[in-house]
């Protein structure tokens, strides 16, 4: 009876014994089912979060290393910077994984960012798959971290792996805060203010990075490059120059200014003829880039404003008596063009053609009132048995106005030009055999 017993004692502990196991591995297939399309959060393996796989996976866990890499440089990261995060994970059967960067209490550093096949979970402290790697070959994740702020030290990367249900493999990553100063970069222009055709030095001094630096100049207006520390320039206009510095991690601008100043030039016109009772020559020169101008007389006459391209010029007795002058224009450069540009225009004197040009005679007239308003009279005198032609012109040679004159000693011709535009008038006096010119202004 005792023996019974005891068989059946033991045949329940074998049949409960079965029903355990059959549970526990329900149980585990139902952990491992629950999670293809990424993990809860927390189960990086980290001190902070102490679970990893093997809580709900089972099986065995094994430290690998590599399994977490990125693009941060050897350098350090920098604050703000965002950088490739990479999970690779590798062997036979089913894959997924949690990553999280953290301190040694758990608390999150840094932005997490998911990227294809993953997601986050608990915000942005754990990033996991969206959906199970192959059972075959090596499956790789990509997403990003953006650096916490600086000061924060170093930073850990805790990742756990999952390759098969019964196989957890913890990687970790460490990455320290970068200590180098951040690069920077200064550009000069030796002279900054040249005349076209000079050179100017260009310079570009960088500071902080890594030390190991490149550079590559640009100009605006384009056509000009460069990839030498301090070329040398000779722009034509003036330009914008931009050094473009690398040092391997990260690159800045630095930009420099030349000015370029154009040499000077004058024109002082074309050369005129004016009739020889002219009073005044109209000045229009032309400078461009100039600092400054000077009117200069190879005569005697004077000028309204010397300094001015515009104005006039009084030519003397003696200019009209030589039958020809000479005007210079003279433009200044602006600095630092140092050469000066200078015009010549020459006015030659002599009667337009048709009007008869003065000759001695014993006959004389007179013009009252010179200057007029417009009514004058003309007295003659020494015409005795001779006629003539009185004619009035403008200074053009124009005629204006044209009358006889009988044989008389002395005698009055009257005019009235009142309608006529003010300004300079020739009044002349043709005989056989004698001529005589007289100037008349009227106001």
């Amino acid at each position: 009876m005792k023996q019974e017993k005891h068989n059946e004692k033991q045949a329940q502990r074998f049949f409960y014994g079965i029903i355990g196991s059959l549970l526990l591995s329900l149980t585990i297939n139902t952990i491992v089912m629950a999670y293809p399309s990424g993990s809860p959060a927390g189960y990086t393996g980290s001190p902070g979060d102490t679970h990893h796989c093997q809580s709900c996976h089972g099986g065995s866990a094994a430290t690998v290393a590599g399994w977490i890499t990125s693009n941060i440089p050897v350098t350090g990261y920098v604050a703000g910077t965002v950088y490739t995060i990479t999970a690779t994970v590798t062997g036979t059967g089913k894959k997924g994984f949690e990553v999280s960067p953290q301190n040694i209490t758990g608390t999150q550093l840094g932005i997490l960012t998911a990227g294809t096949g993953s997601k986050l979970v608990g915000g942005t402290k754990y990033v996991t798959q969206s959906s199970a790697g192959a059972t075959t070959g090596t499956k790789i994740w990509n997403f990003t971290w953006t650096a916490p702020a600086a000061g924060t030290g170093t930073v850990t990367f805790y990742g756990a792996f999952t390759v098969g249900e019964p196989n957890t493999k913890l990687s970790t990553m460490v990455v320290n805060e970068s200590t180098l100063v951040p690069l920077t970069a200064t550009a000069s222009a030796g002279p900054n203010l040249i005349c076209a055709g000079q050179s100017a030095q260009l310079s570009v001094a960088p500071a902080g990075g890594s030390g190991n630096y490149t550079y590559s100049w640009t100009s605006t207006p384009a056509g000009f490059t460069s990839s030498i520390q301090n070329p040398v320039v000779s722009p034509n206009v003036s330009t914008l120059y931009t050094a473009a510095v690398s040092d391997g991690i990260s690159s800045v601008n630095a930009p420099a200014n030349v000015t370029v100043n154009q040499p000077v030039t004058a024109n002082a016109g074309n050369d005129t003829t004016y009739t020889p009772v002219t009073t005044q020559i109209s000045l229009n020169g032309v400078a461009y880039s100039y600092s400054g101008t000077l009117w200069s007389t190879s005569g005697s006459g004077t000028f309204s404003a010397a300094g001015s391209l515009t104005g006039y010029y009084f030519p003397s007795a003696a200019d009209i008596t030589s039958g020809n002058v000479t005007l210079t224009l003279t433009a200044s450069a602006i600095s630092p063009c140092t050469v000066s540009a200078t015009d010549m225009r020459t006015i030659n004197f002599d009667w337009p053609t048709g009007v008869p040009v003065t000759k001695p005679g014993q006959f004389r007239m007179n013009i009252s009132p010179n200057p007029s308003k417009g009514l004058f009279t003309v007295q003659v005198n020494g015409l005795d048995d001779k006629g003539a032609r009185m004619t009035i012109l403008d200074i053009t040679g124009r005629k204006i106005e044209q009358k006889d004159i009988d044989p008389a000693d002395v005698q009055d011709v009257k005019f009235d030009l009142s309608g006529h535009p003010k300004g300079i008038y020739l009044v002349s006096l043709q005989s056989d055999t004698e001529s005589l010119v007289k100037k008349l202004i009227l106001k």
